[in-house]
């Protein structure tokens, strides 16, 4: 089982005066910029064209496979297989993320549709949607973050129990983050249905019958289209065709675990934990800045393939964002946070950002590991407002 909620109590974030100055100022000239350039916080132009792209990618590439023209070359068959596992988490990026948001059209209902692609690609957009709602209340609080809860096999949290085989995680995660995609698209939404009665620090969650038949549907859509399919209409062997479908999730999975675990779990990050009372030291925008990093900022062609989960911050502070703006607001952050002598962090590559996730995997795989709760740079900032 996962590991249940960590209390019973109402776990909030702290809002006093001082500690809300920064938010107050930052939401006031991210208004203004919107306002200044007479833009809409929703999808552009790029985007939905942007959209389009993803989807037509997925169509051209399955279109390839299904063709049967590959079926003599196995090696490229498998390659184009994987290709389609990338569209597969690039039409997440691109779509799917922003409308579970509500951040990519003013209308609930194209966001509501679109948000049911995740569903075509091999995910469960109503759990996405619930589990990932979750983890932006609650980033890197052990117990109620959905993303931490890992059934003990990684220790993503100083607070999480040790266990012997923790000793060598930095070696066994990386090759266990290859299985991601193709555990989310066989087992994981399943388990989540059937298996757990809460989700993030909400108990006895009971999903609507409607969902349980979507699910179910769904899951058949996408088994058919991408693997029965292709062993009826391909001439290549039943046994080749088995494996370039398992082959398509391994290296589309890896990139996906990989860009978001880069932006909580670093060395250099928090895990704050609530007091006696469920109080949350920080208030959220301070707490986002603590536990959330940014890599990759200035990378256009990166930004726009990862969908701007690289430019995590921003991300969490207005999630009803599209993320076509994310790179000209951030400076906006930095800037204010720099004001107000708030800690703003941030990898410049990804590799300088997978090794500081490697490094924090490195480090909680010691019994005694200890990782500070809060910063002390947002706490000394904090304090000198209140002077």
């Amino acid at each position: 089982m996962f590991h249940q909620s960590i209390t019973d109590q109402t776990v909030r974030f702290k809002s006093t005066h001082n500690k809300d100055q920064f938010i107050k100022v930052l939401k006031k000239r991210v208004d203004n910029y919107f306002k200044e350039n007479n833009i809409s916080t929703y999808a552009n132009g790029a985007m939905w064209l942007k959209v389009c792209f993803a989807f037509a990618a997925w169509i051209g590439v399955y279109s390839l496979i299904i063709s049967d023209k590959l079926s003599a070359y196995p090696l490229l068959l498998i390659v184009v297989f994987s290709l389609l596992g990338f569209c597969n988490i690039f039409v997440a990026f691109a779509c799917v993320h922003d409308s579970v948001h509500d951040a990519l059209s003013p209308k609930p209902w194209v966001n509501k549709l679109l948000a049911r692609t995740f569903d075509f690609v091999g995910g469960n957009s109503y759990l996405l949607r619930q589990m990932h709602g979750e983890h932006h209340k609650w980033v890197n609080i052990h117990g109620i973050d959905v993303t931490l809860e890992t059934h003990g096999m990684f220790r993503f949290t100083p607070h999480e129990p040790w266990k012997p085989i923790h000793r060598f995680q930095h070696l066994y995660t990386p090759i266990l983050y290859l299985m991601a995609q193709l555990h989310w698209v066989s087992a994981k939404d399943f388990k989540w249905f059937f298996g757990e009665s809460h989700i993030g620090n909400r108990k006895n969650v009971k999903h609507p019958l409607k969902e349980y038949l979507v699910l179910l549907f769904f899951k058949a859509n996408y088994y058919t289209l991408t693997l029965v399919l292709p062993m009826i209409f391909l001439s290549a062997p039943w046994w080749l065709i088995l494996i370039a479908w398992v082959l398509m999730h391994i290296p589309s999975g890896l990139a996906f675990v990989l860009i978001f675990q880069c932006t909580h779990v670093y060395d250099g990050t928090t895990y704050p934990m609530p007091d006696g009372e469920g109080n949350i030291e920080n208030n959220y925008a301070l707490h986002i800045l603590d536990t959330t990093a940014d890599f990759s900022r200035k990378s256009y062609i990166g930004t726009w393939l990862m969908g701007a989960i690289n430019v995590h911050v921003i991300h969490h502070i207005f999630p009803n964002i599209c993320h076509i703006h994310y790179q000209k607001i951030t400076p906006i952050i930095i800037e204010t946070a720099k004001e107000f002598g708030i800690k703003y962090k941030e990898y410049q590559t990804f590799p300088e950002a997978l090794a500081a996730h490697m490094r924090m995997l490195k480090h909680l795989s010691r019994a005694d590991a200890v990782v500070p709760a809060y910063n002390e740079t947002t706490v000394r900032a904090v304090e000198t407002m209140a002077a």
